[in-house]
């Protein structure tokens, strides 16, 4: 009966946090060169228009941003080669910005089709407009991990040799800090990257 009811406030937990979790576009994939900060640079640059972009960046950056975007809008009409280029280094300054407002390091653009399935199910469940079916999906993954971890843990709770002892402690250390981690989603104390 005790795991029963510890079982249903680890799925409570987990599908609130499934939600806020995988809603997040914060899974690192607006580096990437189909991913929504390059679709939208790619929006402002054809409409020759700065306002798509801004809202991936801070106030503070705005100005460089301003001198890529019309160093780019320049070169970009010269021929395709000098488009590209142009294009490339638009799309680097951006992301690289954009980057720095979530304290993550720029590691260059990623090639088109690499975002994680995460990052790609929140994005079609946003364009999508519901996220009911990715919450449940996310609520299951993560209730089956926090279920098998509890119980490993509690298997070897009365170990009395020292090599299943450590064993519990690898369990115990995992599975304390997957609910800590989880809890931080919840209450919003997780950092973005």
């Amino acid at each position: 009966m005790k795991t029963s009811i510890k079982t249903k406030r680890i799925v409570t937990l987990t599908l609130l946090s499934g939600a806020l979790l995988w809603s997040s576009a914060s899974f690192a994939h607006c580096d990437s060169l189909d991913g929504p900060v390059i679709e939208d640079a790619r929006t402002a640059l054809n409409k020759k228009s700065l306002t798509p972009v801004l809202k991936w960046i801070g106030p503070d950056d705005e100005k460089n941003l301003t001198m890529a975007f019309n160093s780019t809008l320049e070169v970009r009409s010269l021929d395709p080669k000098a488009r590209e280029l142009a294009d490339r280094y638009f799309f680097e300054t951006l992301v690289r910005l954009h980057r720095a407002t979530e304290g993550a390091p720029f590691t260059g653009l990623k090639p088109a089709g690499s975002a994680s399935a995460a990052a790609k199910a929140a994005d079609k469940a946003l364009a999508e407009g519901n996220v009911d079916a990715l919450a449940k999906k996310l609520g299951e993954k993560v209730t089956s991990y926090v279920v098998e971890q509890f119980q490993k843990t509690e298997r070897d709770a009365n170990a009395e040799s020292v090599a299943d002892g450590r064993e519990f402690v690898d369990n115990y250390v995992r599975y304390v800090h997957s609910i800590e981690e989880i809890h931080n989603i919840v209450a919003g104390a997780h950092n973005e990257h």
